[in-house]
């Protein structure tokens, strides 16, 4: 490791409001932690308790395999009879992504979507503008690309996402499209 890597650097104490992620726990980095120790971490680090209203969203988040926003875990952890504020579930998702835990997958109309990423190897996103279809994929090819432009522009990377907005197959279909929209074409509009 050289110095300029993350990795070998001391962690730095965040700032209360940080949403940046300590590298040696982000679970991209070797999930050498639980995700219940990477979470009393940094709770601990902020001088908060380990209560149980955050365990049971911990737990509900890693047994949830669909993309969800605060409302919709809200509303889940309501219906497995766990009484949490939205307050709640509004801090403690701030605080799994600081963890690493989980990452925002977009910013819809109602707010961040979220998907917990503990032991699931990285991919992207494409979404359909039209019927909100998420389409998870990965590409070695892709990554290849984004290292060799970091090491062409000396630039160390801790992480990154893409979103790919257009029409799924079905939507395209039903618009009778063979190749795509033809009026708004990657333009969003539908």
């Amino acid at each position: 490791m050289t110095p300029s890597d993350p990795a070998s650097q001391p962690a730095r104490a965040s700032a209360p409001n940080s949403a940046t992620p300590d590298p040696r726990l982000h679970v991209a980095l070797g999930e050498q932690k639980s995700p219940d120790q990477i979470l009393q971490h940094i709770l601990a680090r902020r001088s908060l308790k380990y209560t149980q209203e955050r365990r049971e969203i911990l737990n509900v988040v890693l047994t949830t395999h669909e993309h969800f926003d605060a409302n919709s875990l809200h509303e889940l952890l309501h219906k497995r009879g766990v009484r949490v504020s939205k307050a709640t579930v509004y801090r403690t998702l701030a605080l799994l992504r600081e963890a690493g835990i989980i990452r925002e997958v977009f910013h819809g109309e109602h707010g961040a979507h979220y998907e917990h990423v503990y032991g699931h190897g990285h991919h992207e996103h494409m979404i359909c503008v039209s019927c909100g279809r998420i389409i998870e994929f990965g590409s070695k090819h892709l990554e290849e690309i984004q290292e060799a432009a970091c090491r062409e522009h000396h630039f160390i990377a801790l992480r990154h996402h893409l979103e790919i907005f257009g029409y799924c197959e079905i939507c395209q279909k039903g618009r009778g499209h063979k190749n795509g929209p033809r009026n708004g074409a990657g333009s969003g509009q539908k």
